[in-house]
């Protein structure tokens, strides 16, 4: 491939990747709306079989994330075997960055699942 190739699908992945973590956190907070608007409504066995499915689908995010993610590093490594310089990259950007996706990640799923796992409080 050329460089321009390597190039435009390593940035295609970068938006891969930003769009499924956008897709998740409406995910989580479509979860969290509809569960506190269904209240008491939800019996305690729909409330286990929400959380379920919502951890599955948090896991099945992470994971494809991650997939995206090796999938971009293998591409700019093929930039820089084919003799191409790779894409210009801050790591002093870089590890924040990815640090506050794992906290926003892992507070928001763990969050959602102790929310789901509360039962709800009768109105005073």
């Amino acid at each position: 491939m050329t460089e321009y190739e390597l190039t435009s699908l390593a940035l295609d992945l970068f938006r891969d990747m930003d769009a499924q973590i956008q897709f998740w956190l409406q995910a989580t907070f479509a979860v969290l709306v509809a569960v506190f608007i269904a209240g008491d409504r939800l019996t305690r066995g729909l409330r286990r079989l929400v959380a379920l499915l919502y951890t599955a689908a948090s896991l099945l995010a992470a994971a494809r994330w991650v997939l995206t993610l090796r999938r971009n590093l293998a591409y700019r490594e093929r930039l820089t075997e084919g003799g191409y310089s790779d894409i210009p990259t801050d790591l002093w950007l870089l590890i924040p960055v990815n640090l506050l996706i794992l906290f926003i990640f892992c507070a928001g799923a763990i969050g959602t699942v102790r929310f789901l796992s509360t039962p709800p409080q009768a109105d005073s």
